[in-house]
């Protein structure tokens, strides 16, 4: 393995571990030394790698959301926009997403933090909502009302489902959310 190839690898472990420590701590607690520690790295080295510590959160976020949407959405790809929003409210608000250790949304985690946190994790959230309503919207991008009604709808479910933790009521309220999302489609306006 050459030079440049070692270099990408480092870098891509010292995201990965970045993306880890946002999904258990947010945006606000991770530090250098954490992330490079559980990449197996000494801080020395990091600053050959990322300027700083937001560069290393915005780049391991954009990969998250990345990673998070392709791996909900790619079974999904063969809906029309209703079916989209129906199965994908049906894993977004699953129990086992609810629980879930490691590849879960980090929405619910960093939702309170982004307000007060660099500009830029705003305008890459912005990018994501789009983007998630533009799958969810269907191929022609129909529906894009209902789609960003879905959106808000799982993502505000599922913060508060892991609030409450697995609990009856927490299962009350994935399965209100997801009934919610199929009632968009079912009441909406020809128009």
């Amino acid at each position: 393995m050459d030079r440049q190839s070692r270099k990408q690898e480092t870098r891509e472990r010292i995201r990965d571990a970045a993306a880890r420590a946002i999904e258990r701590e947010g945006l606000v607690a991770p530090n250098v030394a954490g992330v490079m520690a559980d990449a197996g790295l000494t801080v020395g080295g990091f600053y050959a790698h990322y300027e700083n510590r937001e560069a290393l959160l915005l780049d391991a976020l954009a990969q998250l959301f990345e990673r998070r949407r392709d791996a909900w959405l790619e079974p999904l790809s063969e809906a029309d926009g209703p079916a989209r929003r129906r199965e994908g409210a049906r894993t977004y608000l699953s129990r086992k997403h609810r629980d879930a250790d490691g590849m879960r949304c980090p929405l619910p985690q960093i939702l309170g933090e982004v307000e007060r946190a660099d500009p830029r994790y705003r305008e890459l959230l912005n990018t994501t909502i789009a983007d998630w309503a533009r799958a969810l919207s269907g191929p022609d991008d129909t529906g894009r009302e209902r789609a960003l009604a879905a959106v808000a709808t799982m993502v505000g479910g599922l913060t508060l489902a892991r609030a409450l933790g697995p609990t009856a009521l927490s299962d009350q309220l994935l399965a209100a959310a997801k009934r919610a999302i199929a009632a968009l489609d079912a009441d909406a306006d020809p128009r």
